[in-house]
């Protein structure tokens, strides 16, 4: 036993360190020399959070699972094998772990967040909220989560909660991400009550802590963003075009363009034409692979067979099988690797999600995207779409064939001809039952738009940017296309 304990104070060591590979390799060495032992559980979690560290999610799964083997009464194995399920987008299994571990454990906060979180994303609003506020009663400083339920309830902050929240953001102690999340709240809360200029200043202070809350990580990507990719994407050198046959016959459908355009409405209205499309959503998975092994790009040469086998490799670990010609990835910063794709899919189609440009900067500027480095001031929102709006009118006029724009505007004000058009751009069959399957709760949805999208398409607001307009005004001699 004190082998396995020390095996396992070293290990701690260096997953907490990321040092994933030496841990991994440290736990099944030990394994394979210590065959006659009983070995205890937590030797294969360290092995599952081993190879979940390294994005090696099937072993990842194979170990959680040999844990609950040994130990079937621990609600963190079922609550992380769930969350595994939910990668592979196995709705069921991920839903049946996560009630698993909520069994065994009522007041385990982190699956109680992640059941709500699941139902929301499946558009079970009623269960969501359900377990939101078991989370609240659990943990009532966290803000992150007041922040979640009143996106699904509009009435739930009043003013008590305003004055308990504010309070709260006082302490010194606060994380900045949960502080952020509470001038989000506190914005809305001041546009609810029609004090714009007030709910602009918490917007300012929200976006700003939320960068600082993982800025070491902000500045690279930021940077990657804004001075990499930007000026080499159209210099990519391709080199070993000997690829898989299989993948050449596919019709995979990208959905491109800046967040807050529409794009999930798009994926929404593909995948209800034809239950047996599934979408990858935002994986992120070829800006992965190129940001990670081609990051600095200083060289240019592309390795197409290396491309082909990561994404094979990250789409086995999804539980990616190519059953049919069709998916869906809505990654949408991919418009940056246009010609990329159609090296190893030459049969990629590319839907650009626009929407008036005025109106798509200021409403990823007031919406909470703490994930994209880009998105929490005005400048960077402007510089990122100035490059967005050059690399597509090149790839548009250089693969015209494969890239159709939808608009927001158009769609909502005229979804049956809009999309008829686009349905019919993808090659797929076009039915009215579309416009019934919005409320389907096997499409698990989990962006910002995952609560509105289930509603009924609704006519384009012309004026809903009109009160913001002034924070552009200093930024037009810069960006024609502000005027």
């Amino acid at each position: 036993m004190d082998k396995q304990k020390n095996l396992l104070k070293n290990s701690i060591e260096l997953i907490n360190k990321k040092f994933f590979i030496e841990a991994k390799k440290n736990l099944l060495e030990f394994i394979d020399k210590n065959k006659n032992l009983k070995i205890i559980p937590q030797i294969y979690y360290f092995l599952y959070l081993a190879h979940n560290g390294l994005g090696e999610i099937n072993s990842a799964k194979k170990y959680l699972k040999k844990c609950i083997s040994l130990d079937n009464k621990n609600c963190i194995y079922y609550n992380n094998l769930a969350n595994i399920y939910l990668q592979q987008n196995q709705i069921l299994e991920a839903e049946k772990n996560y009630l698993k571990s909520y069994s065994i454990k009522k007041n385990y906060l982190l699956v109680i967040v992640n059941l709500a979180i699941f139902y929301q994303n499946t558009g079970q609003i009623d269960k969501s909220k359900k377990f939101y506020h078991e989370a609240i009663k659990l943990s009532p400083e966290r803000i992150s989560i007041y922040f979640n339920l009143s996106r699904l309830d509009k009435e739930f902050i009043d003013d008590n909660k305003i004055k308990f929240l504010s309070s709260l953001m006082k302490k010194k102690d606060i994380e900045l991400s949960e502080k952020a999340y509470g001038f989000f709240i506190l914005a809305a809360y001041e546009k609810k009550r029609g004090n714009i200029s007030n709910e602009i200043n918490y917007l300012k202070k929200g976006n700003e802590l939320s960068y600082l809350s993982n800025e070491k990580n902000n500045n690279l990507t930021l940077q990657y963003w804004k001075n990499v990719v930007p000026k080499k994407y159209k210099d990519f050198k391709f080199k070993n075009y000997d690829l898989n046959l299989a993948l050449k016959k596919i019709n995979p459908i990208f959905v491109i363009g800046l967040p807050r355009s529409g794009s999930t409405l798009i994926e929404v209205l593909i995948q209800s034409s034809n239950k047996k499309i599934r979408s990858l959503g935002e994986s992120s998975i070829i800006n992965g692979i190129v940001a990670s092994n081609f990051g600095d790009l200083k060289s240019l040469d592309i390795d197409l067979n290396f491309i082909e086998k990561k994404l094979l490799e990250k789409y086995s670990e999804k539980n990616f099988q190519f059953e049919n010609n069709f998916f869906i990835d809505k990654s949408l910063e991919n418009f940056f690797y246009i010609n990329l794709i159609l090296k190893i899919f030459p049969k990629a189609k590319f839907i650009h999600s626009k929407r008036n440009l005025k109106d798509n900067v200021l409403a990823i500027f007031k919406q909470s995207l703490s994930k994209l480095s880009w998105t929490h001031d005005l400048e960077n929102i402007l510089g990122y779409t100035e490059n967005y709006l050059q690399v597509m009118n090149f790839f548009k006029k250089k693969y015209s064939e494969n890239i159709i724009d939808i608009s927001l505007e158009e769609i909502s004000n005229n979804p049956l001809e809009t999309s008829k058009k686009l349905i019919s751009f993808c090659g797929l069959k076009w039915s009215e039952k579309i416009f019934s399957n919005f409320d389907k709760s096997n499409f698990l949805i989990s962006t910002a738009s995952n609560i509105q999208i289930r509603s009924r398409i609704k006519k384009y607001d012309y004026n809903q940017y009109t009160p913001y307009l002034g924070l552009l005004e200093n930024f037009k001699k810069k960006y024609n296309w502000l005027n």
